[in-house]
């Protein structure tokens, strides 16, 4: 058994096809557990689950195409992972977009965008995933949130709201699913090596910036997430923890 104690859990991750959340589908692989990746681009997706059950043969799905913006298809998705799997164990809701946007050029489009998958997802996700834990009376939720959430730069305002958002929320689900047994935290990546990070400089400021001297890994903010699943972080809950190689801690 991995030290995670994740055995044989069961963990379905949005945004699962690239990035952050494919890395965290692979640690899960490592760990023992059986992550179900869900995103809305089938096609990565399919090519995600191949790569990290490369080593196994399932009959059962192990990928679910899913938007996660419409709560009628997230409540089917949980609904067919539980006649494939059973009830899940645990979940990690990590789809959500950067976009950026000064004040006075964001569109109610623009806005509505971003929060239907950065928090109304979000919540959509976290509801259905609560349903199965609490019927379980146990397991773990971590959301992902941002540095965005927790401090603000110019041209951020629907991605900061949204993020900020997600904190707020993540301390309300850990209060109403104390009860049940159930904890819910959240990660906040400071500047990651992901596909969408592609600005050369910005990437070199924030070398100049942060502490530690560089930008994180996608595998550094998942070794957090298995972190706030597995039973290692069993009294820790409506906490969010900053993964930014120090960015925030400096002022300037």
């Amino acid at each position: 058994m991995s030290p995670w104690k994740l055995d044989s859990a069961v963990i379905p991750v949005t945004g699962a096809a690239s990035g952050i959340g494919l890395a965290i589908c692979r640690q899960l692989r490592v760990a023992g557990a059986t992550p179900l990746l869900l995103d809305i681009d089938a096609q990565r997706l399919a090519a995600a689950a191949r790569e990290v059950y490369a080593d196994a043969a399932s009959t059962k799905p192990l990928a679910y195409p899913l938007d996660v913006r419409d709560s009628g298809a997230v409540d089917a998705c949980f609904a067919a992972m539980e006649r494939d799997h059973g009830l899940v164990t645990h979940a990690v809701a990590n789809a959500g977009r950067a976009v950026g946007g000064h004040v006075l050029d964001v569109t109610d489009e623009d806005w509505h965008g971003l929060m239907d998958i950065n928090l109304h997802g979000v919540m959509y996700f976290c509801r259905a995933a609560a349903r199965h834990l609490a019927r379980r009376r146990s397991g773990a939720i971590v959301n992902m949130a941002s540095i965005a959430g927790l401090v603000v730069k110019e041209n951020r305002t629907a991605y900061a709201a949204s993020k900020a958002a997600v904190i707020n929320l993540t301390r309300a689900l850990a209060v109403d699913l104390g009860g049940h047994g159930v904890r819910v935290n959240a990660v906040a990546p400071g500047i990651i090596d992901t596909p969408l990070q592609t600005n050369p400089n910005f990437r070199q400021s924030v070398e100049g910036r942060a502490p530690l001297g560089r930008v994180g890994t996608a595998e550094e903010v998942a070794s957090v997430v298995l972190f706030l699943l597995s039973d290692l972080s069993g009294y820790i809950t409506g906490e969010t923890i900053v993964v930014d190689g120090g960015l925030t801690a400096r002022y300037n």
